[in-house]
């Protein structure tokens, strides 16, 4: 009995002391609203968050031009390295090719002429982007 006495008054202090607790909580935390919401409308902090906001805009304005010119910049070799894979993806079907039937081997003369045309042209942005970096 004395047990069941104990434990009824545990859970009465819980929840009485809870209630309470909770209501201070929330006197505390509309006070901390309040006064946030006045700091926020003080004059000097809106002329800080301005000047952060410009700073802000300032940076992502120069990373922006940064990184356009630098994807710019990569066009030539990442087309370089598109057509060189190309061309080896062509010569290892060639020779893939002509290990089977005859018939397969005659198409791929044709892209072997593309493939030629293709180092040629790869050759030549290497040589063009030579140029260009070296300015740079």
């Amino acid at each position: 009995m004395k047990l069941f006495t104990l434990g009824t008054g545990i859970a009465i202090g819980y929840l009485i002391g809870s209630k309470r607790g909770r209501a201070e909580f929330e006197r505390t935390l509309s006070t901390v609203r309040k006064n946030a919401a006045e700091k926020w409308k003080d004059p000097k902090v809106q002329e800080q968050v301005s000047k952060a906001e410009d700073t802000a805009k300032k940076y992502a304005s120069e990373a922006a031009g940064s990184v356009k010119k630098r994807a710019e910049d990569a066009k030539g070799p990442v087309a370089d390295a598109t057509v060189g894979a190309a061309a080896r993806v062509e010569e290892a079907a060639k020779k893939s090719g002509s290990s089977s039937t005859g018939s397969s081997s005659g198409s791929n003369s044709g892209s072997n002429s593309g493939s030629s045309s293709s180092s040629t042209a790869s050759s030549t942005r290497s040589n063009s982007n030579n140029g260009s970096s070296s300015s740079s």
